[in-house]
């Protein structure tokens, strides 16, 4: 374990990277309440496709 463990910190500092890239764009794009209502309907036609392609027989 201690042979990993500047990996698993380097791959830390990864996730922090892009945590932070994605808080950046969330704060400056996601404001808006028409992007979060495209935003839902994209994820509610996409659990619609997944249900129907997940009961065909």
């Amino acid at each position: 374990m201690i042979n990993y463990y500047s990996q698993i910190l380097s791959l830390m500092d990864t996730l922090n990277e892009w945590n932070e890239k994605l808080n950046s764009f969330a704060a400056s794009h996601m404001d808006n309440v028409w992007v979060g209502t495209v935003i839902g309907a994209g994820l509610l036609v996409l659990a619609i496709w997944g249900i129907n392609a997940l009961n065909r027989k």
